[in-house]
């Protein structure tokens, strides 16, 4: 093609000798009909357009960058204003003339943003108060330019990215005044001499994000400072941003000396690890593959951002140069076009490529310039609506619309085709909805709409999290391998919280736990290899958040979960806690060690409930696990107190009764103990022995606390002593027990003794309690009176609290074991299910069947409550995504559906109940 530009000055020679002035009009006929920028400007600055007729544009130029600027910073910015205008037009005028390629007009406008910092420098800081010395305006102060300005590329209405440094060694504060402080002051003001909006315009908008840490650090930054940032966080961005660095303002001496000894070896680095290089791919990853041509159209397209854009011409050269510059000193150039040829000349680039490259790179630059002279906006957006269009079309001296158009998609996707070529073997880090960058300063407005897209109401915030992982500004992620490991993640994290419907809420509950963990390698690795963890992990953390601290604090757990298989509890076993016991810890070591051992198994078996495990086998190995624990509790406990007050005088059992007995327990359940000791009286040792018990499991430490644990249902209850002989337990059942004792007895059993001998003596003596039993009569009236009181004293929360609603499982454990009282079997039955699947069941009671699978049901409900940390929930408030788990669980199709068949389950047993037990109200 020949190009999307055309040139109105053919004969440069006639412009030249004033004989073109027909061309010229033509030109600024051109401007001011397609541009309202350039019109005002014309209208202000005629003398510009004047000159023209009979002086080149660089003797204009000249007389800019040379005028005499003098006066007060006020003075100088008014003036710097006016001719910043002035050299806008004379660009635009020599731009759309095709008298100066984009090379010419970017280097002039970079080497009069070089005069405006020079002076106003200097300036700034005489009105503030420093001396000036040898070294300059300001000993040890200096600014770097950056970016399109540091490679002396500044577009027509281009920002200008500055990073102000400074040695304390050098700098000179007038006695009395904070030198930080005043850096800083001096900074702000030189700052808004540029970019304050006057009558005059401005002369460039200032960046200064590119500093070390800019959330952390003032806007002046010592050297030392910078050095170490550099050295430990720094980031393959900030090298390739700092390729184009030079020095515009301030100590050329300091600056220099920064630019070889920090910056040089921060950028150059001559042995990079395949770690490394993978990272600095990522740059160009994340903004993904080639986008195929029938994906792309033109309108609303952006120019730099956007598919085959500049910025992929950019990406292209200097992911490139960070890889082999360290080792080819050629490549270590900072402007644009020069590293493309380099990089052919040197072999690494098809010499084809690069010309294609260079060749687009002039026409997108030439097509920047002319969006932004329109209305003089910083931006690089393809018009959508026809006027904007023809306008374009026409500061490009392109009449047919179409082709124009046609021939500017041609350019975009010959980028595209080079730039896919580059790293095509490797992963995207985008994801499968667009780019997504979470390198610079501020998100992209692409990575921003891939991030509404994907379900993302918080694009910003979840920009900036993700920003501060990548940056080091977490504990998990302050080493460079994890910070490595980290960016393959960032795409799969976002598209697994996109996956749960529920993105905003999965992706800051993951932060929330990913903030918290220590290091981050070893997990990192595993989630890098192993997605379908992650999947999972993040589907957790979105259901019950507050697993985050657990999860944070056990990192390593997330092995034992993987080996163990999600959702599988089959073959799960509980650690050796018995190491608690052998190792001959201290009493306090010992205790966090049972508790780290807890609390991990507790985690596998949570996240396993979560995943789908059978809630009757987790109530299982929840219960051996709280078996597990009081043994080892209570071995600490007596090798403490033996030490203190001698061994105990004979033998003792720990009676557990509830979720214990009935091997029922749910994450979060407490223990409801008896301890009975062998003998006739205690004499304190056995009172002292369970005292000590109890705070081993309750006692909160930081690493938090066992079980909460209820010994009222002992013998005479509250009012009782806290232990009682076999013989006083077995006397009370006989003589003075309620009917409301027998009913927690169906669930007893021994689960700690100091000997098989005395466990199997206890537990016979609590199977002859039932020989005992009050009239079927007074059973059925106490019970009746029981649940009637439990109604009114203690209804339920709400319609969805299946503990205590009627119908629910208090109505379900009253009918098993009101039946089982009538008829005690066999030991060993304990559960409310083991109950009701032994009774031996007369016609009357055919729906015991119904009352199981109901029973198994709110079961479920039960331990995905406890899983979900959510105590007593309120179903109709729940999250979308724990509605439809739960559900799942219940085996219904939808929410609706679900608590439908809840709510006619509910009446089937409260009737039976009704029937059975008879109610009052």
């Amino acid at each position: 093609m020949t190009g999307t530009v055309g040139n109105l000055f053919n004969d440069r020679a006639l412009i030249i000798a004033g004989q073109g002035k027909t061309c010229l009009e033509t030109t600024i006929d051109c401007a001011a009909s397609n541009a309202p920028y350039l019109k005002g400007l014309l209208e202000r600055h005629g003398g510009v357009s004047l000159a023209l007729e009979s002086v080149p544009p660089e003797t204009i130029l000249r007389t800019l960058l040379d005028a005499s600027y003098v006066g007060s910073p006020s003075a100088l910015q008014a003036q710097f204003r006016q001719a910043k205008q002035e050299l806008h037009l004379l660009c635009a005028l020599s731009d759309i003339g095709g008298i100066w390629d984009w090379q010419i007009v970017t280097k002039a406008l970079s080497d009069f943003c070089d005069k405006a910092m020079e002076v106003l420098f200097a300036a700034h800081a005489q009105d503030i108060g420093f001396q000036s010395t040898e070294r300059g305006p300001v000993a040890g102060l200096f600014i770097l330019a950056l970016g399109k300005y540091g490679g002396q590329e500044l577009n027509y209405s281009s920002d200008i990215d500055l990073s102000v440094f400074y040695d304390p060694e050098f700098i000179k504060i007038p006695d009395g005044k904070s030198p930080e402080r005043m850096l800083i002051r001096f900074v702000k003001k030189l700052m808004r001499s540029f970019d304050e909006i006057t009558p005059d315009g401005y002369i460039f908008r200032t960046d200064l994000r590119l500093r070390p840490d800019p959330r952390a650090n003032a806007i002046a930054v010592s050297v030392s400072t910078a050095e170490r940032y550099y050295e430990t966080l720094g980031q393959n961005w900030e090298r390739a941003a700092m390729i184009k660095a030079r020095h515009v303002a301030g100590d050329r001496s300091c600056a220099a000396h920064f630019l070889q000894n920090v910056i040089r070896p921060f950028v150059w680095r001559r042995s990079l690890d395949f770690a490394a290089i993978a990272d600095i791919h990522s740059i160009k990853r994340q903004l993904g593959k080639a986008h195929g041509a029938d994906d792309f159209a033109l309108a609303g397209h952006n120019i730099k951002l956007g598919v085959g854009g500049i910025r992929e011409i950019e990406f292209f050269a200097s992911v490139q140069q960070l890889i082999l510059g360290g080792r080819h000193k050629a490549l270590r150039t900072p402007r644009t076009v020069d590293a493309l040829g380099a990089l052919a000349q040197q072999g690494f680039v098809k010499a084809d490529d690069a010309d294609t490259l260079i060749k687009a790179y002039g026409e997108l630059r030439n097509l920047e310039h002319r969006v932004q002279m329109y209305r003089d906006e910083q931006s690089h957006i393809w018009p959508i609506d026809r006027e904007k269009r023809t306008h374009l079309a026409g500061l490009c001296r392109r009449k047919d619309i179409e082709q124009f158009e046609a021939e500017a998609s041609s350019v975009f996707k010959s980028v595209n085709t080079v730039y896919g070529q580059l790293f095509s073997e490797e992963d995207d880090l985008a994801s499968r909805q667009g780019a997504l960058v979470f390198t610079g300063v501020e998100p992209e407005s692409e990575t921003l709409k891939t991030l509404e897209r994907l379900g993302f109401s918080r694009g910003q915030q979840v920009w900036k999290h993700m920003a501060d992982w990548l940056g080091g500004r977490i504990r998990a992620t302050r080493t460079p391998r994890a910070r490595e490991l980290m960016t393959r993640l960032a795409p799969k994290i976002i598209d697994h919280c996109a996956n749960t419907g529920a993105a905003d809420m999965a992706f800051f509950n993951f932060a929330n736990y990913l903030e918290r963990l220590n290091a981050g390698v070893s997990l990192f690795s595993m989630l890098v290899q192993r997605d379908d963890v992650l999947a999972h992990l993040i589907k957790m953390l979105t259901l019950a958040p507050a697993l985050a601290p657990r999860l944070a604090q056990y990192p390593e757990r997330l092995q034992t979960m993987l080996e163990l298989g999600f959702g599988q509890l089959e073959h799960f076993t509980i650690g050796d806690y018995q190491d608690v016991i052998s190792s001959n810890l201290d009493f306090e070591t010992a205790l966090e060690a049972l508790r780290t051992y807890v609390h991990e198994d507790q985690l596998s078996i949570t996240a396993a409930l979560l995943a789908g495990a059978d809630p009757r086998i987790a109530a299982t190995r929840l219960s051996e696990i709280a078996e597990q624990t009081l043994n080892v509790a209570s071995r600490l406990a007596l090798r403490e107190n033996t030490c203190k007050y001698g061994e105990l005088p004979a033998g003792y059992a720990i009676i557990g009764l509830g979720k214990l007995g009935g091997r029922e327990m749910t994450l979060g359940s407490d223990l409801d103990l008896v301890l009975v000791y062998e003998g006739d009286r205690d004499d304190g040792r056995y009172t002292k022995f369970i005292r000590r018990l109890i705070t081993v499991l309750t006692s909160v430490t930081a690493n938090g606390t066992l079980y909460e644990v209820d010994m009222a249902l002992r013998p005479s209850g509250r009012a009782g002593p806290l232990c009682v002989s076999l013989t006083g337990y077995a006397d009370y059942y006989r003589e003075k027990a309620w009917v409301w004792e027998f009913m927690a007895l169906t669930k007893a059993r021994v689960v700690v003794a100091s000997s098989r001998e005395f466990a199997h003596q206890v537990s016979q003596t609590i199977q002859s309690c039932f020989t005992h039993l009050p009239s079927p009569e007074k059973i059925r009236t106490d019970m009746q009176d029981m649940r009637d009181r439990l109604q009114s004293q203690k209804p339920p929360a709400h319609k969805w609290d299946l503990k205590r609603v009627r119908g629910g499982l208090r109505d379900i454990e009253f009918l098993a074991q009101y039946w089982t009282l009538l008829s005690p079997p066999a030991p060993p039955v304990y559960s409310t299910h083991d109950m009701l699947a032994a009774i031996d069941k007369p016609a009357s009671h055919t729906n015991i069947p119904y009352m199981l699978e109901t029973l198994e049901k709110i079961e479920t409900m039960a331990q995905l409550s406890a899983a979900l940390h959510e105590k007593n929930m309120d179903f109709d408030q729940a999250s979308t995504q724990i509605q439809t788990l739960l559900a799942r669980a219940w085996s219904a199709g939808t929410f609706s559906e679900f608590s439908k068949d809840v709510r006619t389950r509910l009446e089937v047993i409260a009737g039976l109940a009704d029937e059975v037990l008879g109610s009052r109200s």
